[in-house]
């Protein structure tokens, strides 16, 4: 019996026992514990991309776009009337001609009978002339032979300052004569160059745009007979806004006409030679001129000419800039600022002064120096100092 209650008082303590030993643990494990080293936070640095920047000397050139006109182009109409002989057989349209070449002919039948009654006309006046001239110096001879029988009979001396009536040295006959001489040259001179017309040539070296005479037909003064346009050069109205014409030197600017075709360029060098001085009610861009030579004559066996009508992208030089920082726009930020990164890695904002800006570049003229660390990433919450890690633009990170 004894035995029994020994034991069951022994088990009665073992969950005592065990929550001491448990407690103990705890407190051993408690006092031993070591507290975790403290350490500072480390903010990362921010990874940026950067560009050099490089002191430059750039000229500055500006880009437009324009149809090609012709510089000169008349409507040809004949200056007399009648039929057509003779037509070149490049009076087409698309036809060649070099000034003075001749495009056609009228008949000349009427005009060269013209042509000889005037000169009858003025033989016969060259004659009345010379009768006229003959009698009036015969009056002359005349009238001092009886001035001097008078003066011998009378015994008194003649004044010799009378004058006799016009009628008497027919001068009136001799005015008469030279006026009919002189009307007669000037019907002569009408003659021939009515005849002369009569042959119609090219005003300057041309092209026809488009002709409407054959042989056979009847043509009148005045009635156009075709449309040309020079040959020798063309003009193309190039609009820009006005604040680049301040980069222009009109006229003179130098300009490069460029004509893209199947992926392949080719190129005409031009000059700006004025200013319409007109505004594009549409655009509100100002109209400058640039004329190219010898638009038709081919820059090689393949290459194209530069025909009337074709729309073409322009380039013009303007001023040159010396000691010129380039930048791509987006390293341009706000308020003409630019981030920079210093010699520590940190984030500087400059302000800078920009000389020109075009939708891809900035160019700075003060506020940066050559060799400095231009950043072109952006940065969200940029402030001054902030840490980076620059990385040059086409570097791996």
């Amino acid at each position: 019996m004894n035995d029994k209650k020994a034991k069951s008082r022994k088990r009665a303590l073992v969950p005592h026992i065990i929550i001491i030993v448990g407690l103990l643990i705890l407190i051993g494990m408690t006092v031993s514990r070591r507290k975790p080293p403290r350490s500072q936070p480390i903010f990362p640095r921010v990874l940026v991309q950067v560009t050099e920047a490089t002191v430059e000397t750039r000229q500055i050139s500006i880009r437009g776009h324009g149809t090609v006109k012709p510089f000169q182009e008349i409507s040809l109409s004949p200056q007399v009337s009648g039929r057509v002989e003779w037509v070149s057989p490049d009076f087409a349209a698309g036809g060649h001609f070099k000034k003075g070449d001749v495009l056609l002919r009228i008949e000349q039948t009427d005009y060269l009978l013209a042509a000889e009654q005037a000169h009858a006309t003025v033989a016969g006046a060259e004659y009345a002339l010379a009768v006229a001239k003959a009698n009036a110096n015969i009056a002359q001879e005349e009238w001092q032979t009886m001035q001097a029988a008078q003066e011998q009979l009378s015994g008194i001396a003649i004044d010799t300052n009378q004058i006799p009536d016009a009628l008497v040295l027919h001068e009136p006959q001799l005015r008469r004569a030279e006026a009919d001489f002189a009307s007669a040259q000037a019907a002569l001179k009408m003659a021939e160059l009515r005849l002369s017309r009569t042959v119609i040539t090219a005003p300057f070296n041309c092209r026809i745009k488009n002709e409407s005479a054959d042989p056979g037909q009847l043509i009148n003064t005045g009635a156009p007979i075709a449309t040309l346009y020079a040959t020798d050069k063309v003009e193309i109205e190039v609009g820009l806004p006005m604040s680049e014409l301040l980069w222009l030197e009109i006229p003179g600017a130098p300009a490069t006409v460029k004509l893209n075709l199947d992926d392949n360029v080719f190129v005409w060098n031009g000059v700006v030679v004025r200013s319409l001085g007109v505004m594009n009610e549409t655009e509100r861009l100002a109209r400058l001129v640039v004329q190219v030579e010898n638009p038709f004559v081919r820059l090689s066996k393949y290459s194209p000419e530069l025909n009337i009508g074709t729309f073409v992208e322009v380039e013009i030089e303007g001023r040159r800039l010396e000691e010129i920082i380039p930048l791509p726009r987006r390293a341009l930020r706000e308020n003409s600022n630019v981030w920079v990164a210093s010699e520590d890695s940190t984030l500087d904002i400059r302000p800078v002064t920009i000389e020109r800006m075009t939708p891809t570049e900035v160019l700075i003229s003060s506020g940066l120096t050559s060799g400095e660390k231009i950043i072109l990433s952006s940065i969200s919450g940029a402030a001054p100092g902030l840490k980076l890690r620059p990385v040059h633009k086409g570097a791996t990170p």
